[in-house]
């Protein structure tokens, strides 16, 4: 019997248009009135990762920045919190602003990025900000991460700073089938599946008892921890083939798909 779900955000639980459908949520509500506990893992920073628990009810230590941050909302207490190389940092943060692109540098808190069309700074979410230069706020703290979306970005950030940094940082480079590439820069230890297994213990729940679902290379990891890895219709081929299921896609409700099937 499954006690815990593990979610991804983008690509699985959100839809394309990064929302979370009305079949999905009552899906997870119902999940959980049958106890089972849902545990949201996700390469985006803590604001995006609590406004969604807020809306589900989750109260579950938040995976956050692909693992680099495990962050309990009831209480704000940090099971894990890594930071990525700060020079690094420093020279992604740096091409990214020369570049233009689209960029989000997370430190302490606060989560930077660029001001862009349609933005109401008032409506962002908590720890969210704009910046007109991110690599100017550096010396504020250590960075958690910086996320890179684009594929021309995460082509020059490989081909430029992984031979450089190759054992001292993570990059996690994710390729959606329905949504933009984007590369994630996270200190060497964080990973989506260590974070998991730290978190599974904090709720005495073995792994063999849990179900992951993704739709990216970094969820793999959750897939070969849990007892049971369900990608989404919509991930890559190669994410699929680590998967023992896929659902429909996360414009078909897939969570609510392998919810009905697995555990109610």
């Amino acid at each position: 019997m499954f006690k815990l779900l593990a979610l991804d955000l983008d690509g699985t639980l959100l839809n394309s248009g990064l929302r979370l459908s009305d079949g999905n949520a009552e899906a997870v509500r119902a999940a959980m009135e049958r106890g089972v506990q849902v545990v949201l893992a996700t390469a985006r920073f803590y604001g995006i990762a609590l406004r969604t628990a807020s809306r589900l009810g989750v109260e579950t230590p938040l995976i956050c920045s692909n693992g680099a941050l495990v962050k309990r909302p009831t209480d704000g207490h940090e099971l894990i919190h890594l930071y990525v190389d700060h020079d690094l940092a420093r020279e992604a943060t740096t091409l990214g602003d020369e570049r233009g692109w689209e960029m989000f540098t997370t430190i302490r808190d606060v989560t930077y990025m660029q001001m862009r069309p349609g933005i109401i700074p008032e409506r962002l979410p908590g720890g969210l900000k704009i910046a007109e230069r991110q690599s100017e706020h550096l010396d504020e703290g250590p960075p958690t991460c910086v996320l890179v979306f684009g594929e021309e970005a995460v082509n020059e950030i490989s081909s430029r700073f992984l031979p450089v940094y190759d054992g001292r940082a993570r990059f996690s480079i994710n390729r959606p089938t329905n949504s933009a590439h984007y590369v994630i820069l996270t200190h060497p230890d964080a990973e989506k599946a260590h974070a998991l297994g730290v978190v599974l213990k904090e709720l005495g729940v073995p792994p063999e008892q849990a179900i992951a679902m993704g739709d990216s290379e970094s969820d793999i990891g959750m897939f070969r921890l849990t007892g049971l890895g369900i990608a989404m219709r919509n991930a890559p081929d190669e994410v699929q083939r680590e998967a023992l299921h896929v659902a429909p896609s996360n414009d078909e409700d897939g969570v609510a798909w392998a919810i009905r099937k697995f555990l109610l």
